[in-house]
This record gives structure tokens, C-alpha cells and sequence, in this order.
């Protein structure tokens, strides 16, 4: 398949209160092809009045609206929105392409996501449930769960599609008002989406905006809003902190999915056919550039050696290039910023460790058009290095071994972070002591990466608070309300 390069990049503009508006501002923002460095398109670089009317308009809509107390208009507008997705999702894949630079069969496989959690909260916002408790006798309490009130999202550029779609499908199924803010890096995709959202008639209108521009601004505004009353937020961890100072103004609920380390934890006993390719994948997936990324590999020492040979195949077998074509199994870092990010990094890994592969930006022919880097394996690398220790975000893999399990154990959990792991062995005993013992949100035995909107994911220690997807990702979307009837 040949691949466009030459396309007039389109104008985005905010959507508040069912209206399509530019930036007070002016000013526009740029978004650039990562692999080709081709102009995708211009969003508007709003300003903070433009959020703050923004806020205004949704506060406004969700006060006078049904929107809140009508699950069947909520599921019939979220089931319309999914279906627009499905019609055009050959288009949007290449437009995420375009914009993010992964591949065209990961946008495939990412806005499939984005159709799948739209239809589970579809159902979702017809089961919004509480409870009946009899207190004594003559006094009966009922537990109501009741929309928050305003949401604002801050959504990130690595999976921004999936990744807003996952927490605005929850936040307006629970009957919320939302305004999402996308990555400044990955507007188009985001706008896009949203003008499927305007062609369903089912949405209130005003119940869902979507204003771009830089997080330092706009993103502060939504954060010290008084008139916001819940900020959900993907993104890394030190942003996650500023979030939740920024949230003190009126003691807003919080929903962050931060960074994370996550170890593969791979035993003698495993079945090396299934988990190299799946353990390569873990890290490579996106350029790396995923919060559940398997950046670190835990490999029993009797099986190191083969392990680390196949692994180092796998990752030189790889087709690195412009995620449109289809044979392409892996794409750029999303800018130069991330690149030379990525080199440092490695660089710290070949002075403390052993360089396996890779280890530098990808050059010649149309790599010199965009952010490419080699797929990247480093052993040898002590505890307290930062490539084993910090969230590169970049096809960097990190490589220690072990002697035993209580060892594998305490490697796992020897970091910040607590996102999610993988489990590699056949022995179902030590797969439930270890999933049992690793201090992460997600535990994967035998298999990496899998998600489903009906369950349940988020981080343990600075990985985040809350959870999003399943029951609990719906109800982070909720008040909890006690109606206590005293019969006489």
C-alpha cells in the first residue's frame, strides 16, 4: 500500500456548547506527521477565557439539562457515537497514522477499542445502581449514585484516541457534563472524534466540549476551576502531581493513570515460544511510547541467555518505518524532544550496562524524514540505574535476572511504580503467589497487555489513583448519595 505524504492539512476548531468556535487567542496550533514531518492539521492554541467559557457553557448545560437522569438518551447518544467510529474507522485509523505515527494496524486495533468501550458504557449508563439498606426498625436508608457534575479530562498523545474515549464513555454514561482537553501533540485525531459526536442527535447539546491547547494554561484553568468538580488525568506521574495540587481550589475528585515500569517476570519453566514474541511486543508496541509497557524483563538465569539471543532476533527482525504501510511493525518516537530523550537514555544504558541491539536513532533513506529509533535491548544494568529505573517512554528494553522466586518477587516490586505486570510460568502455584505478591493494578499470567472495558484497570503507588473500565470506572464517575427515610 502506498502512503499519502502530500495532503492539504485541514483547520480544527473548539467544540463548546454544540458549536463549532475558534480561539479567542487567534492562534493556532500546529500538528506534524512524526515519520515524514508532513503539516496533518491546525487546532486552535485556545486561550484560558476560551476554557473558562468553555466551563461556563457545560456548568450551565448540566445544571438546566435531563442529560444527568436520562440513562436511555445516555446510552442511545453513546451507542450512536460508537457506531460513527466503526463507520469511518478506516479514515480515523489513518488520520491517527498520520498525526501519532504508529502503525496503521495499531490505529486499527486502538479505534476498535474506542468502538468496544463506547458499547460497554452504552450498557453501563442503563445500570447505574445503588443500593437499599434497612437500618432499624421504622428508619430505611437508600445508597444513590448521582452524576458528579462537570468532568475535565486531560487526555495524552500516546493512544489519544483509546485513551480519551476510555474515560469520556464512563464520565457521560454516569450523566456528567465533560470537557476534554487533548495532548497539544495529537489534536486532530481527538477533534476528529468529536465531530462524529456532533452528527449524533442523541447528545445534549452542550453536555460535551472539546478545547485545545497548551496543558500549562488551559489544563491549569480546568484544574483550579471551581465550577469543575472532577479532573480525570493520563498522563506521567509528575504532571499527575501538579494535577492534585491544582485540585485543592475546591477539593476536586481525581482519576489518574500515571507512569509506570512494569516488569515482565520470565521463569525456566515457561513456554519461550509464546512469551518472547508477546514479551517483545510488550516493549515495542508504539515505539514503546504506552504507560503498561513491558520496560523491564526479569529473566531467570538458567534461561538468560537463550532468552536474551531470541529477543535480540526479534527486535532486528522488525520492519521500523512510516505506520502507514502495511508491512510496517513499528513506527517513530512521537518528536525530536522524545528522540534525543530516548538517546539519552541510552546512552546512560551502554556506559552502566551491555548494549544487546539498538541503542540509536535510525538514519538513511526516509528515516532522516522523521523520529525513528532502533529497538532496544540492554543487560547488565544494576538496580539503581535510571534506564531501570525511570519511565523512558521509547522501545527500550531493560534486563535483569534472577535466581529465584522470592528474588523475581522483590525485583518486581523494587520501583515507584505499580501500572502492571507480566507472570511467565507454567507452574499455576507460583503464577498465584506472584500475581498475589506484585504490587501493580493489572497482573497478567502468560500473556501481556490484554485489556477489556468491563475490566477493571489503574495503578498502585505513583502509577495513580482510581480505576478506570468495569464497574469501578464508572462509579469513580459518581457521587455517593445516603436518602435516609424515617417511617412513622
Amino acid at each position: 500500500m502506498a502512503y499519502v505524504t502530500e495532503q492539504k492539512p485541514a483547520d480544527y476548531c473548539n467544540y463548546v456548547g454544540g458549536e463549532w468556535t475558534k480561539s479567542s487567542s487567534g492562534e493556532t496550533l500546529p500538528s506534524y506527521n512524526p515519520a515524514t514531518g508532513e503539516w496533518v492539521g491546525t487546532a486552535q492554541n485556545s486561550s484560558v477565557s476560551d476554557v473558562e467559557q468553555a466551563i461556563d457553557r457545560a456548568y450551565d448545560v448540566f445544571q438546566k439539562s435531563d442529560w444527568g437522569y436520562n440513562p436511555k438518551r445516555r446510552y442511545e447518544a453513546l451507542l450512536g457515537f460508537a457506531q460513527k467510529i466503526e463507520e469511518n474507522l478506516e479514515r480515523l485509523a489513518t488520520v491517527l497514522t498520520r498525526e501519532q505515527g504508529k502503525t496503521i494496524k495499531e490505529s486499527r486495533q486502538e479505534l476498535a477499542g474506542c468502538v468496544d468501550t463506547l458499547k460497554y458504557f452504552a450498557g453501563a449508563a442503563r445500570t447505574v445502581f445503588g443500593r437499599s439498606v434497612q437500618l432499624e426498625p421504622g428508619n430505611f436508608g437508600v445508597i444513590a449514585k448521582e452524576p458528579i457534575g462537570v468532568v475535565g479530562i486531560i487526555s495524552p498523545w500516546n493512544w489519544p484516541a483509546l485513551l480519551m474515549i476510555r474515560e469520556l464513555a464512563p464520565a457521560l454514561a454516569a450523566g456528567n457534563a465533560v470537557i476534554v482537553k487533548p495532548a497539544s501533540l495529537t489534536p486532530v485525531i481527538s477533534v476528529e472524534l468529536f465531530k462524529l459526536i456532533a452528527e449524533v442527535p442523541q447528545f445534549t447539546k452542550g453536555i460535551v466540549s472539546i478545547i485545545t491547547g497548551p496543558g500549562r494554561s488551559i489544563g491549569a484553568a480546568m484544574g483550579v476551576s471551581k465550577k469543575i468538580d472532577m479532573i480525570s488525568f493520563t498522563g506521567d506521574t509528575s504532571t499527575g502531581k501538579t494535577i492534585m495540587e491544582l485540585a485543592t481550589s475546591n477539593i476536586k475528585k481525581l482519576a489518574l493513570e500515571l507512569g509506570g515500569k512494569s516488569p515482565n517476570v520470565l521463569f525456566a519453566d515457561a513456554n519461550l515460544d509464546k512469551a518472547i514474541p508477546l514479551i517483545g511486543r510488550s516493549i515495542f508496541i508504539s515505539a514503546g511510547q504506552i504507560c503498561m509497557a513491558g520496560s523491564r524483563l526479569l529473566v531467570h538465569e538458567a534461561v538468560k541467555d537463550e532468552v536474551l539471543a531470541r529477543l535480540k532476533q526479534y527486535a532486528e527482525n522488525l520492519c521500523v518505518g512510516n505506520g502507514l504501510l502495511e508491512s510496517t511493525d513499528m513506527g517513530p518516537v512521537i518528536n525530536q524532544d522524545q528522540l534525543e530523550l530516548v538517546t539519552e537514555y541510552c546512552e546512560i544504558g551502554k556506559r552502566e550496562g551491555k548494549m544487546i541491539t539498538g541503542g540509536h536513532r535510525l538514519s538513511g533513506g526516509e528515516f532522516d524524514r522523521g523520529t525513528f529509533f532502533a529497538p532496544t535491548i540492554i543487560d547488565e544494568l544494576s538496580p539503581s540505574c535510571r534506564v531501570v529505573r525511570e519511565e523512558i517512554f521509547g522501545p527500550v528494553l531493560a534486563v535483569q535476572s534472577f535466581a529465584n522466586e522470592e528474588e523475581a518477587l522483590a525485583m518486581a516490586n523494587d520501583t515507584d511504580f505499580g501500572l502492571s505486570a507480566g507472570v511467565w510460568t507454567n507452574d499455576l502455584n507460583r503464577a498465584m503467589r506472584m500475581s498475589k505478591g506484585i504490587k501493580a493494578g493489572t497482573v497478567w499470567i502468560n500473556t501481556y497487555n490484554k485489556n477489556f472495558p468491563e475490566a477493571e484497570f489503574g495503578g498502585y503507588k505513583q502509577s495513580g489513583l482510581g480505576r478506570t473500565r468495569g464497574v469501578d470506572g464508572l462509579m469513580e464517575y459518581c457521587e455517593t448519595k445516603h436518602i435516609h427515610f424515617e417511617v412513622e
